[in-house]
């Protein structure tokens, strides 16, 4: 059994509550794996530029993999959506330190460098956006969470639930899968 607290919902695993930092995703988990995103010069020692589907993106240094996989990931399963987002209107954001909205003390991922937007004018917070299917599906398996799956969608969003060693040992500098992991994705 797995656990999870949620409101006053809490899981367990093997009997006993996990404690926040062990949930992935949480603010907890975040703060432990890539840091406290409002320490002194946080933006400066951790947050890096990638080109995401020719936008400049800004990611957590040890998250950018992950993030380059996702690219691939588009451009290998969706080519003309990427070459759609890569050509259209500039609506695509990253690393923003800030709270989630309408939860003040609970820090969204885009404070951490974790989460991306894309395309966000035609996959506007509360509806089902236009995202491929493909492209979503390949990322949660491969350990990322899309936020059109939430109760109050948000089919823009793309966050990492992996920690810093896990995208260090699965991928390469340009996020390509490195053949351990790709043998294990095709099930080899």
């Amino acid at each position: 059994m797995v656990a999870l607290a949620v409101g006053a919902v809490t899981f367990f695993r093997r009997g006993e509550p996990l404690q926040p930092w062990q949930i992935r995703g949480s603010t907890a988990w975040a703060v432990r794996h890539y840091g406290n995103p409002d320490a002194k010069r946080f933006k400066a020692r951790h947050i890096v530029t990638i080109d995401f589907l020719g936008r400049a993106m800004f990611v957590h240094e040890e998250s950018q993999r992950h993030f380059l996989r996702l690219e691939r990931l588009f451009e290998a399963r969706a080519p003309e959506y990427a070459a759609v987002v890569a050509a259209g209107t500039l609506d695509d954001w990253s690393y923003e330190n800030r709270d989630v909205r309408g939860e003040p003390g609970s820090k969204s991922k885009h404070s951490f460098g974790i989460a991306l937007d894309v395309n966000a004018l035609t996959n506007v917070l509360g509806t089902t956006g236009d995202m491929p299917e493909e492209v979503v599906r390949q990322w949660e398996i491969e350990g990322g969470e899309w936020g059109g799956d939430w109760s109050r969608p948000d089919p823009m969003h793309f966050e990492t639930h992996l920690t810093p060693r896990e995208i260090t040992r699965r991928y390469n500098p340009d996020g390509t899968v490195k053949d351990w992991y790709l043998e294990e994705l095709v099930g080899g």
